[in-house]
């Protein structure tokens, strides 16, 4: 009996630290796609705030508890509905209004010059961080002077 309790407990504690790490390379894979749609949206223009904003609605899955709208039931259509307005706002105030969720306050989004960026975030047990870049190749396409 007491083999079988500690075995139990060996082959429970290994199920939980396997849990934890592949939600923290799901994290990882989610931070760096953020980070390239963080680029992407620099390299066509982009403000600084649309950088965020397009980081945040990128890292939903692993931004833990929604704060704003509360008592809904979850719904991937609605949510995505609301990431559409989310992302159309003039600003901060106005957003965290639309959608706010509890992993976003963690959330940091370096755009970098244009053609690479930086996003991080901290997770219960780790911290996470997603790099990316896009190559610069307007030049090939478009004339001197922007024509």
């Amino acid at each position: 009996m007491v083999e079988t309790v500690l075995a139990v407990l060996i082959v429970t504690s290994i199920f939980l630290v396997l849990f934890r790490l592949s939600h923290a390379l799901t994290g990882k894979i989610l931070l760096e796609h953020a980070a390239m749609r963080v680029a992407r949206a620099r390299a066509v223009g982009f403000n600084d705030f649309m950088c965020e904003k397009a980081a945040r609605v990128a890292v939903i899955p692993v931004a833990g508890r929604r704060l704003w709208p509360e008592g809904d039931e979850f719904d991937w259509s609605m949510e995505l509905a609301r990431a559409r307005i989310y992302m159309g706002t003039p600003d901060g105030a106005v957003a965290r209004g639309v959608l706010e969720y509890e992993g976003w306050n963690s959330l940091s989004v370096v755009p970098g010059d244009g053609t690479a960026s930086e996003v991080s975030m901290r997770t219960d047990w780790f911290r996470l961080k997603g790099k990316a870049g896009v190559e610069d190749n307007y030049g090939l396409y478009m004339a001197e002077g922007g024509r």
